[in-house]
């Protein structure tokens, strides 16, 4: 039997590898967690400095400066007052 001709296999926890098809998910707004929207308003609070800094003029170290303080309680909260269980 050919390496092709071999049924995929998924590994010792059921993670299928690099290649192997799998079942394709949707993304359910319902079913998304907190840490999910944690993760997605991080670079969205360095976007929104960034586009601050740009528009008011201030040089970009110090909104980046500005916008990476304001994500630091972000960070703090997802991973030590509520950490993932």
């Amino acid at each position: 039997m050919s390496v092709s001709e071999q049924p995929p296999r998924s590994d010792r926890f059921g993670i299928a590898g690099p290649g192997r098809r799998t079942e394709a998910t949707t993304l359910v707004p319902s079913r998304l967690s907190r840490y999910d929207f944690l993760l997605a308003f991080i670079p969205l609070v360095l976007l929104f400095a960034w586009l601050f800094g740009r528009i008011a003029g201030v040089p970009l170290w110090t909104a980046m400066a500005v916008g990476g303080l304001l994500s630091v309680p972000l960070v703090v909260d997802g991973l030590a007052v509520n950490p993932p269980s």
